[in-house]
């Protein structure tokens, strides 16, 4: 009778138990029922598993991200630093995953120690230590190195193109189109960094987050500290009820000023930048072919005697 009992108390919580998996896990279980039934319709669509897709899309993007979700282990849990990395992402123009990034250069990084330890085996067994602190070195190295240098890259290419971007932008003002629609048209108009950054502002204003925050977010993500002006003085305006017209007309007036007076600075440091090549390498040349035939002569003389 006790066993009877037992066992059809453990049917009855086996059934309960069930049910109430069942309800909360249906809305998951249906999607996941959902997106078999689209990745096999994909497949037949696309015939043979897939077979008619690029290489690219069949092999490469696969084993990529398995290889990346091996390394995603190596990748920042700090959620300071993985919005400082997205950041930094941002400027340099990579529209990647932070964990992603992370992983990807934790494998570069151990495809330089590999590659290290494999060349100090062939210098000798004692070597192979050393290989792989040199390579794990260069690893590190090279991923901080590119990262930077392309934030450098991005920000040279924003600040030579902020003159035109706002002269066009002054210019379309005053022809009569209001604020947005002129972003709307020098993003139409032009490509680059900057015109990037203008067409994700022009399309968060367009979706309706407010002027302010996003012109903020702009400015934010390029860094610049003419555009930080800038931003600062449109919202001025817009607040203060100021002639958008004319603020941008002194903004693109002031703005061209700098960078030729930049130009000129660098122009007038070049004269002192190239005095050490020409002491190093080009008085020397100069001295040899003017005073090298009259050193001969004398030397000549001398020897005559």
């Amino acid at each position: 009778m006790i066993f009877l009992t037992a066992l059809s108390g453990a049917v009855f919580s086996y059934f309960l138990l069930e049910t109430c998996l069942f309800i909360v896990c249906s809305r998951s279980l249906s999607l996941k029922e959902r997106l078999k039934a689209v990745e096999e319709r994909d497949r037949r669509r696309n015939g043979n598993g897939g077979i008619d897709l690029p290489l690219r899309d069949r092999i490469l993007k696969p084993v990529i991200n398995r290889i990346l979700d091996v390394f995603s282990v190596f990748a920042p849990r700090n959620p300071v630093a993985l919005v400082k990395l997205e950041r930094q992402l941002r400027q340099a123009g990579i529209s990647m995953n932070p964990q992603n990034y992370s992983a990807g250069a934790a494998f570069f990084t151990a495809v330089c120690v590999g590659t290290g330890i494999l060349w100090g085996r062939t210098e000798g067994s004692g070597k192979a230590v050393l290989g792989g602190l040199v390579g794990l070195y260069a690893g590190v190295i090279i991923n901080r190195f590119y990262l930077k240098s392309r934030i450098k890259k991005r920000n040279d290419e924003i600040y030579h193109q902020l003159p035109e971007m706002m002269d066009l932008l002054s210019v379309s003002v005053s022809a009569g189109l209001g604020f947005d629609q002129a972003l709307s048209y020098v993003v139409d108009k032009f490509k680059g960094a900057l015109f990037d950054e203008l067409d994700i502002t022009q399309r968060e204003i367009s979706l309706g987050r407010r002027r302010k925050e996003a012109l903020n977010e702009f400015a934010d993500r390029c860094e610049n500290m003419e555009i930080r002006t800038f931003v600062t003085a449109v919202i001025q305006a817009e607040e203060m009820g100021a002639s958008m017209q004319n603020i941008l007309s002194v903004q693109a007036s002031s703005i061209r000023q700098s960078h030729k007076q930049n130009v000129e600075e660098k122009a007038q440091k070049l004269s002192v930048k190239i005095l050490v090549p020409m002491v190093l390498f080009i008085f020397p040349v100069i001295f040899i072919v003017l005073m090298g035939p009259a050193m001969m002569s004398v030397l000549q003389m001398f020897g005559g005697e």
